[in-house]
């Protein structure tokens, strides 16, 4: 969702993006209490669901069964560059970036949208 809004909003494409869970910074502080404080499992902002889905507490390594170089696959490398990964992974024959810079490109990929326009909600699902 978050790459086709990104396209969708540069296109002049007037975006609503809904996501389930909370964004990155607040759904970390809600995993983070999970582990440390032995919160309870929030049903909406855990480890699987908010801004990055379950990708964004993996180990982060990018991997794709349809070729590192598709031109789908580099689109993806050469935005998420844009956005502030090390330009390494451009090369690497199995690029990883690690939660650390997922949450980073996050919260910089949430500025992105906004300045497109984009109208974030968060914790919104679809019936």
């Amino acid at each position: 969702g978050l790459f086709a809004t990104l396209h969708l909003a540069r296109a002049g494409v007037l975006v609503t993006l809904l996501e389930r869970g909370q964004p990155v910074d607040r759904r970390g502080a809600d995993i983070g209490a999970m582990f440390t404080r032995r919160a309870p499992v929030l049903p909406e902002s855990n480890m699987c669901f908010g801004m990055g889905g379950a990708g964004t507490w993996s180990d982060g390594k990018l991997t794709t069964g349809i070729g590192k170089n598709s031109a789908g696959v580099r689109a993806v490398l050469e935005e998420l560059v844009a956005l502030g990964a090390p330009p390494a992974i451009l090369v690497q024959g199995k690029p990883h970036l690690g939660t650390d810079r997922m949450v980073h490109l996050l919260r910089r990929t949430h500025t992105e949208l906004v300045k497109l326009g984009v109208e974030m909600r968060y914790c919104a699902k679809v019936k």
